[in-house]
C-alpha cells in the first residue's frame, strides 16, 4: 500500500489511460532520495500489466560510461523485431546494441528515430509502457534516445515514464511533463510509521 500518493496514482491512473485509448504519453516522475519514486513505478507497473507490455530499466552508476547499456536492457525483449524496421534504423539499433558495426559519425537523430519506430511497433499488438527508474543513471546515448522518442509520442499507444533523484545528476527533461513529489504530511507519515514500525 502506498500512502498518502493517491494524486499522484490518479495521474498515473489518467496516463495508462491515455495509452490504452490510443495516444502517447510521457512522464517525469521527481523527487528527492527515498520519496516513493520508485514504489509509484512499480505501482504502475502492476496496474499496467493487464492491458499493456511494460518495459523497465533502473539506471545504475556503474554503467553511466557505457553507451546504449540502458538501452539494450530495456528493448531487449524487443530484439526479434528490430529486423522490420526501415534498413537505416534497424542498422542503428544493431550497432547500438553491439549487432554490427557502428557507423563512421553515428547519428544519434537515426538511433532516436528507430527506438520510437520500434516501440510504435511493439504497441500495435498491445500498448507498451516503459519505465526507466534512477533515470539520472542512465547513459547518456540511452537516455538521449529515449528522450527523443518520448517527445514525439502522439497516437503510438506508448508511455514512457522517467524516475528521477532531485540532486544528483542533472537529467535533460526538457520539454516533457512531470510530476513532482513531496513530503507526506504528518498524518500520512503516522499511517507509515504504525504499519512499519509495530
Amino acid at each position: 500500500m502506498i500512502y498518502g500518493r493517491d494524486r499522484e496514482q490518479a495521474r498515473l491512473g489518467e496516463l495508462l489511460g491515455t495509452v490504452t485509448r490510443g495516444r502517447g504519453a510521457a512522464l517525469v516522475v521527481h523527487g528527492e532520495a527515498g520519496i516513493g519514486k520508485s514504489a509509484l513505478l512499480a505501482h504502475l507497473a502492476d496496474r499496467a500489466g493487464g492491458v499493456a507490455r511494460v518495459l523497465r530499466v533502473t539506471g545504475t552508476e556503474a554503467e553511466v560510461d557505457l553507451p546504449f547499456a540502458a538501452l539494450h536492457a530495456l528493448l531487449h525483449p524487443l530484439r526479434d523485431r528490430v529486423g522490420s524496421l526501415p534498413g537505416p534504423q534497424a542498422g542503428a539499433l544493431r550497432a547500438a546494441f553491439g549487432l554490427a558495426a557502428a557507423p563512421e559519425g553515428r547519428d544519434r537523430f537515426l538511433t532516436g528515430l528507430a527506438v520510437l519506430t520500434l516501440l510504435a511497433d511493439a504497441a500495435e499488438d498491445r500498448p507498451v509502457v516503459c519505465l526507466a527508474d534512477d533515470a539520472q543513471w542512465l547513459d547518456r546515448a540511452s537516455a538521449e534516445a529515449l528522450l527523443f522518442a518520448a517527445r514525439r509520442l502522439q497516437a503510438e499507444r506508448v508511455a514512457v515514464v522517467f524516475g528521477v533523484r532531485d540532486g544528483d545528476r542533472p537529467f535533460p527533461a526538457a520539454g516533457l511533463p512531470e510530476l513532482a513529489l513531496h513530503g507526506l504530511d504528518d498524518p500520512q507519515s503516522g499511517a507509515v510509521l504504525a504499519e512499519h514500525g509495530g
